[in-house]
């Protein structure tokens, strides 16, 4: 017998926190649409519609399960981003995702895997194992879980040998097994070779695409949300984040405390890691118009209790909002790394228009580059030494003129295992450099190498983020 899952009361109007809940038609203190789910049950077992209230309490929803299949996540040789792409795009459409599975290559436990989800969940996305290799046993392992056979397509059989006719190579007789689906399955056209497919069962519906990320998002976004979008009803649920950086979690929870106790309806979680502290702001309604209005005030009173804390809305992450800062007032960037080592670098050209703003980045990771490379000043290295404000800040102006920009940001520090120059590892110094005027900071850092490197490059993109807005300032 399934229970619904509690949750806290809504009004009516969505407008969480201000006006108290009238309750709802109750007996003994439960909802009495959830005892006439419990006894439908009992009396019929899986007769209740099974859009039923999601565990945040929000309301009737799906709820999915995603099950990621190969070996090589149990060993954790890659990691699943699969789980956390199909994720937020579900969460967009109101369907709540409960459950994340990973399952080896064995036939018996991605049976097992898949009769259980069917068993909780409405939707069931599984990634991976439908390529032509003896391993790949998706298929098979949801056709035994369903009580299926394997019947093989003729047209995808067809498309898969033009596949390859098309690309002048030679086919395996084994890549036709991609074409073997459970019997009742409809295709899903593959951007390579694997194509998914999708099957209903008794009362959940298996989505079943390959692990290749692009491949994956393009059958998600084309097939799999449309097809959940018109089974989940009306509700959506939206997401909006305030950043802040060199803030600690705690702090920030503290400062904000009466307005998250006033909330449920957008609720409100903390994230941290990087140097970042993240409040998430999440609203569910019928429509994302509505979701938005229902965040809109309680992210201006969070913003507003922060202050100068909080980065510019419209971006998730740090580098987006410096990004679409330097972009929106016509400013040109470089960078000069040694701690982080290219990653400014590199997280800079992912940001969307970045040939509109960034110009390049120095590696100087030794001193001896900071000197020859950058042309740091040998008097600075010699009285301050490399991990110091005063290196930072050189290297900062540094790459302002070796790429002509308006703005250099640099990074220099210790990130272990031994201490350098007496510094001991989590020694950071950040540098920014905006038309004439240099600023440089210092952060401590945390965790392995990879998180102080992070910590670095949210650091000097917020040092230098703080500069662009006060110069804006009148």
């Amino acid at each position: 017998m399934r229970w619904p899952c509690p949750g806290p009361p809504r009004s009516a109007s969505g407008a969480a926190g201000r006006i108290p809940p009238a309750p709802a038609p109750s007996l003994c203190g439960r909802p009495l649409w959830s005892l006439v789910a419990a006894w439908l049950d009992i009396l019929e077992p899986g007769s209740f519609l099974r859009r039923v209230p999601s565990c945040d309490g929000r309301g009737p929803c799906l709820r999915a399960e995603v099950i990621g299949v190969g070996t090589e996540l149990l060993l954790g040789q890659i990691a699943n981003t699969n789980a956390k792409h199909i994720s937020t795009a579900l969460a967009t459409i109101g369907v709540d995702v409960l459950w994340h599975t990973a399952v080896g290559d064995n036939l018996g436990r991605i049976e097992e895997a898949v009769r259980t989800a069917t068993g909780r969940s409405e939707a069931v996305i599984i990634t991976g194992g439908l390529g032509p290799t003896s391993d790949d046993i998706t298929a098979e392992g949801v056709a035994a879980a369903t009580g299926r056979s394997l019947i093989r397509d003729d047209l995808l059989a067809a498309r898969i040998r033009g596949f390859f006719e098309s690309r002048g190579r030679a086919m395996a007789e084994s890549n036709l097994k991609q074409a073997d689906l459970p019997e009742g399955a409809t295709p899903i056209e593959a951007e390579g070779t694997a194509p998914g497919f999708y099957v209903e069962h008794d009362d959940a519906v298996i989505f079943c695409l390959p692990g290749v990320p692009w491949e994956m998002d393009a059958m998600l976004a084309k097939t799999v949300l449309p097809v959940l979008r018109e089974r989940s009803g009306d509700a959506v649920t939206v997401s909006r984040h305030v950043l802040t950086v060199g803030v600690g979690e705690s702090a920030v929870a503290h400062a904000i405390a009466d307005i998250v106790d006033a909330q449920t309806n957008p609720t409100i979680a903390f994230l941290a890691g990087g140097g970042v502290a993240r409040v998430r702001l999440t609203a569910k309604a019928p429509d994302e118009a509505r979701a938005e209005a229902l965040i809109q005030p309680v992210e201006a009173a969070i913003r507003d209790r922060l202050g100068d804390a909080a980065l510019e809305p419209g971006e998730d992450s740090v580098v987006g909002v410096f990004s679409s800062l330097a972009r929106g007032h016509n400013l040109k960037v470089a960078a000069a790394e040694s701690l982080t080592g290219g990653l400014l670098g590199a997280n800079l050209t992912e940001a969307e228009g970045a040939s509109d703003f960034f110009h390049g980045s120095l590696v100087c990771y030794s001193t001896e580059a900071k000197r020859a490379v950058a042309g740091v000043d040998p008097a600075i290295l010699d009285e301050h030494g490399a991990v110091s404000a005063e290196c930072a800040a050189a290297l900062a102006e540094a790459a302002a003129r070796r790429f002509g920009a308006d703005v250099g940001v640099a990074t220099t520090g210790v990130a272990g295992p031994a201490e350098q120059e007496g510094h001991a590892p989590g020694t950071i110094f950040v540098g920014a450099h905006l038309r004439g005027q240099t600023e440089a900071r210092r952060v401590q850092g945390y965790g392995n190498r990879s998180n102080m490197r992070v910590i670095a490059l949210n650091s000097a993109l917020d040092l230098a983020r703080r500069m662009i807005v006060d110069s804006s300032k009148p």
